[in-house]
């Protein structure tokens, strides 16, 4: 073989060597540090899930075979792992024993994976040992990033779990991708610079030497203008790395000021719940009240009805006083008549016409009598009157009560309807405003996250600068061993310049 071929062999194994040890190191802090972000991500989103469902119901519980957050079904209820993936993408579900009940996980023909088992260290770990689990775990037969955290009852026991996860190979897609295109180029590198060493060893050294020595005045240049910019960098960065640290300040506060929201339209849920519930009393009292003035105006038509008849009684009671009243003014004249006898007969008609004075005396007597009964019987109908008079206004009045009533109750049932609606309203606005303080805390996590890489950021600028001084340093010393190679190689040199330039 060939020393230049020898050379060129040397040389690409050599460079294809460093570019892919160089490129095995980052990918594997890249790769890590893809995992440590999506240990982090899955355990936010699952902090995330755990409040919506808190905001569902308190206390979790197995009634009739399904689980239950407060009064709030779980089984077959999709709302918690729909709501999780349209704020943060992925997958959820919530367990039931080692069963999915709700969840978002689709099997291959596109329909929801409930009714499946949890099985695997993920099940050993929440259901059999009750603690939480974070890893790689097997679902439907595809790798998944997850967190898993059991949920328990309001005595302490295992019940189910609540997992979120993101599938590996498709958060690994853009990495996969990366690494492909970094083989490639690692190839493409070996290859340019093995004709790079074909061309060194074919011609002379001496116009090489000039070239690179004018390659190195140039990387020189270059070098101290990337220090220039590096260094312009680092300064924006410190600029950005403050204004996130006070946006951050200020999600902060505007979290905190969503939590009191909150609580204060959880406040009014309960205010509007209490007010529905006493708009239904009240309507349910006056429609009962409707019903006692229904029964009095009923009452009362029927006095009104008992006092017509005795009032047609009283009547007939003065025809009959007139009967009477005849009878004694004849039985007036028959004792003045036989008074009349009694006088004509001597001693023998005297004790009959004492008798018959005394008939007449009784007589008059009934006739005061009947004349008195006959006022009182004036009076009683005079009063049945009234009497009558007044019931009619009464049965008016109660009439006017009970339309006014029942316009009553037609107000508060609409009255009633609108309370519900304003209570529904508001437990829509609660759950909003839950939902927005979990994303204003989501932002303040995001915008630490961001301070913290750019401040990762501007260290490594401030590495660079570092590096990119000792570059031109390196270029420096590079030169001066270049002219000492070769110092008629300015001809050289010049050529490189003008081939640069």
């Amino acid at each position: 073989m060939r020393l230049t071929t020898k050379l060129i062999l040397v040389n690409m194994v050599i460079v294809t060597l460093a570019v892919a040890i160089t490129s095995c190191f980052i990918f594997a802090g890249i790769r890590s540090e893809i995992e440590r972000q999506a240990g982090v991500s899955q355990e936010r989103i699952l902090k995330s899930f755990w409040k919506l469902l808190g905001s569902k119901g308190k206390e979790m519980r197995v009634a009739n075979g399904k689980l239950m957050a407060g009064n709030y079904l779980l089984n077959g209820n999709y709302e918690l792992p729909d709501t999780v993936k349209e704020m943060y993408g992925g997958t959820a579900t919530v367990f039931l024993g080692d069963t999915r009940i709700s969840t978002n996980v689709l099997k291959p023909d596109g329909s929801r994976a409930v009714d499946t088992k949890l099985s695997g260290p993920a099940a050993d770990a929440v259901l059999k040992e009750g603690r939480p689990y974070r890893g790689e775990a097997m679902i439907l037969g595809a790798p998944y990033l997850t967190a898993y955290d059991p949920i328990r009852n309001a005595r302490g026991e295992v019940i189910g779990a609540l997992y979120v996860g993101v599938n590996k190979g498709d958060y690994f897609a853009a990495y996969d991708s990366l690494r492909s295109s970094v083989v490639a180029m690692t190839v493409a590198v070996a290859l340019v610079f093995s004709l790079i060493t074909w061309v060194l060893v074919r011609r002379t050294l001496s116009p090489i030497i000039g070239e690179v020595s004018g390659i190195t005045d140039r990387i020189h240049h270059h070098a101290g203008a990337i220090a220039v910019s590096l260094d312009q960098q680092s300064g924006f960065a410190n600029q950005l790395s403050s204004s996130v640290v006070e946006i951050s300040s200020t999600m902060e506060e505007f979290s905190s000021t969503a939590v009191q929201i909150a609580q204060h339209s959880q406040s009014v849920v309960e205010r509007a719940d209490k007010t529905l519930d006493d708009s239904k009393n009240g309507a349910a009292e006056v429609e009962n009240l409707t019903f006692k003035v229904n029964d009095i105006s009923q009452n009362i038509q029927a006095n009104l009805g008992e006092i017509v008849e005795l009032g047609r009684k009283s009547k007939e009671i003065t025809k009959v006083m007139e009967i009477i009243n005849n009878i004694a003014n004849q039985t007036k004249l028959i004792a003045f008549n036989a008074a009349l006898e009694a006088a004509s007969a001597g001693e023998a008609g005297k004790r009959f016409g004492v008798v018959a004075v005394e008939i007449r005396r009784l007589a008059d007597s009934v006739v005061e009598s009947t004349a008195e009964i006959e006022g009182k019987i004036t009076e009683i109908l005079d009063s049945v009157n009234r009497l009558v008079m007044s019931s009619e206004k009464s049965s008016q009045l109660i009439q006017e009560g009970q339309e006014y009533a029942s316009h009553t109750v037609m107000m508060l049932i609409e009255s009633v309807d609108g309370v519900e609606e304003t209570t529904n309203a508001a437990r829509q606005i609660s759950l909003s405003t839950q939902q927005q303080q979990i994303a204003s805390s989501q932002v303040v996590v995001a915008l630490k996250e961001i301070e913290q890489g750019v401040r990762f950021s501007s260290n490594s600028v401030h590495e660079a600068g570092s590096v990119t001084r000792d570059l031109a340093v390196l270029a420096e010393q590079l030169r001066g061993v270049v002219q000492a190679l070769n110092p008629g190689g300015g001809k050289g040199k010049k050529q490189a310049e003008a081939g640069l330039a």
